[in-house]
């Protein structure tokens, strides 16, 4: 084995590397990706427009303590997401990029912070190809244009184990190169002086802290849960594995890091201090004015439903173990196919941590797979740890060639029986199709309720236009390899998934017309005196942006279910929720 500070080893960079071209490049092609067309695309229901009704009521002068939706306490999510809505809301006004930029923004933080774990555990070139594969997987170009609380959860969770790679390096090397993760900057004067001022801001064990902080007023409990349980699955394995070290010949042998990194973050003052200035307040705050609804938010929302055993009524139908492992690697697409690929050798060479990476995918796939409540976009925080591997294996070159040719094989064939199936595309196909990849069409299948589309012409030809392009962009991309062109190879990948990108930009505007209470809001607000009652019929989660865009308080009949099963029960709701016969004698 080599001394940490040998260019094989982790955390060690070759002098010649060029980080400032690498992260130009890295945002140059990740800002379309994740940006573009963020705004052009009304609100769809259910959940966006209600979490955009909740952040504009904040922005107007409303409660940040509690948040509500259609001025009724709700409680299923924590608020960051919320303040971070209503705060670019209250800057720049009411809009939906406003707030999608908050699923935007986290997912380019999650990119970057992907490239530096790519380059510390494998070196420049994975870790540039790593953070091109995050930004360019079919889930974040498509749930990043979509409001939702996931993306805070996924950069929370990268940045903790950011920290928790960087403190097993620190640990093991008194460098400072390797402490500020780029070797290149020690030695050159004062901006290096500088900056060694201001190091307690970066130091690993904070930012570990930090990011289960962040997390868990992301998305709750489990912001804390998936960071400590992966340290403590990574020490397990390092007490039967005797292997698992990293080498500081300087220091005089080895020692096994995981262990003793596992005792200076849970003995780290700083780190729980700053926890708990960041996460109890608000806990504290809700718990006191309202312990009934705190008990809603935490014990039901978060414990009970993992165990699909909620005491309120939620449409949610979850979707299969097969069918999540399966959508997972859709979503993971193009770069899901070399996950396979032989590990760099590197792995034999004294370096645990692309291990961390594994442990990381596997315990957030397995730990949904065997929930009973798990929807497809839920493996979603596994990706960052994807992405290290997938760079990892194209960093070394090893065994790509032959996943690249499978991959062919596969995009041939699913190409083509595309465009087959997309000639002839009936109404009950689409539908069918349609309830694998998304909740709500389940819930539709679930109930018995019709297709709301017309005609499916419009996803045949979206899926058509998708098969060829898997047939042509992947018989390109092998094309290049075969001819010893790499870089070419990955930049057709590229493209394809721009290709992509664009067929889903273009399949959410299909939809918007049935997800999107937009245009009715124009017609009512329009058409409606002041004092007029705007009354929807059912749960208002399915036409949540009717508040947004009306900018009404809506009667909900016949609707005490899904999100606000629990506040239709307070003292606040009466009068807001209607049967049949309450309408009828108003």
């Amino acid at each position: 084995m080599k001394p940490l500070g040998d260019k094989n080893r982790p955390g060690s960079l070759s002098p010649d590397d060029n980080w400032i071209r690498d992260l130009t490049l890295l945002v140059a092609v990740s800002v379309p990706f994740l940006f573009w067309g963020i705004g052009s695309v009304s609100f769809l229901d259910p959940d966006e427009g209600m979490y955009g009704d909740i952040a504009r009521g904040m922005a107007i002068g409303g409660d940040w303590i509690r948040p509500h939706f259609n001025a009724l306490p709700y409680l299923e999510k924590p608020p960051l997401y919320f303040w971070l809505g209503g705060l670019t809301m209250k800057l720049f006004g009411p809009s939906e990029w406003a707030i999608r930029l908050w699923s935007a923004l986290p997912a380019l933080g999650s990119v970057i912070l992907v490239w530096q774990l790519g380059r510390l555990i494998y070196g420049p070139k994975a870790g540039l190809i790593a953070g091109l594969a995050l930004a360019t997987n079919v889930g974040f170009i498509l749930y990043v244009r979509k409001v939702s609380t996931d993306f805070l959860l996924v950069f929370s969770l990268t940045l903790a184990m950011y920290g928790f790679v960087r403190h097993c390096l620190s640990m093991a090397s008194e460098q400072w190169a390797t402490k500020i993760g780029s070797p290149a900057i020690k030695g050159r004067g004062g901006w290096a002086r500088t900056i060694s001022y201001f190091r307690w801001i970066a130091e690993p064990s904070l930012l570990f802290w930090l990011g289960m902080a962040l997390g868990v007023l992301s998305k709750g409990l489990i912001g804390m849960v998936f960071p400590l349980m992966i340290v403590a699955v990574c020490v397990l394995v390092a007490g039967t594995n005797n292997h698992w070290s990293i080498v500081n010949r300087e220091q005089g042998g080895s020692w096994r890091v995981p262990i003793a990194i596992c005792y200076s973050l849970i003995a780290n003052r700083a780190g729980l201090l700053l926890f708990g200035i960041l996460v109890l307040p608000w806990h504290i705050l809700v718990a006191w004015r309202d312990p009934d609804l705190f008990w809603f938010y935490m014990v039901d929302n978060q414990i009970l439903r993992f165990l699909n055993l909620r005491a309120f009524i939620e449409d949610d139908v979850a979707i299969s173990s097969l069918g999540f492992l399966v959508v997972t690697f859709i979503w993971f697409f193009p770069w899901g196919v070399f996950l396979a690929a032989r590990p760099p050798k590197v792995y034999s060479n004294g370096n645990p941590l692309g291990w961390v990476m594994v442990i990381w995918a596997l315990l957030i796939i397995g730990f949904f797979t065997l929930s009973r409540s798990r929807l497809e976009y839920y493996a979603l925080p596994a990706f960052p740890a994807f992405a290290v591997l997938v760079g990892g294996a194209w960093g070394s070159g090893r065994d790509i060639g032959r996943w690249l040719g499978i991959g062919w094989v596969g995009c041939i064939v699913v190409g083509f029986l595309a465009i087959w199936v997309g000639t002839g595309l009936t109404r009950d196909q689409a539908a069918a199709g349609l309830a694998e990849l998304n909740v709500y069409y389940r819930i539709l299948r679930d109930q018995g309720l019709p297709f709301p589309f017309s005609s499916a012409r419009p996803f045949s030809l979206l899926l058509q236009v998708l098969g060829a392009g898997l047939v042509v962009g992947w018989s390109l991309a092998m094309f290049f390899w075969l001819r010893r062109g790499r870089t070419a190879a990955i930049g057709v990948l590229l493209c394809l998934a721009g290709l992509i990108a664009g067929l889903i930009l273009s399949l959410l505007h299909v939809v918007e017309p049935h997800h999107s209470a937009k245009e009715v809001s124009m017609a009512i607000t329009s058409e409606a005196n002041h004092g007029d009652l705007v009354v929807h019929e059912g749960s208002l989660e399915y036409s949540g942006s009717l508040p947004f865009y009306t900018g009404r308080r809506i009667v909900v009949l016949n609707g005490k279910r899904g999100d606000l099963d629990f506040s239709s029960r307070l003292p606040e709701a009466r009068g807001w929720f209607l049967g049949t016969q309450d309408l009828v004698d108003i």
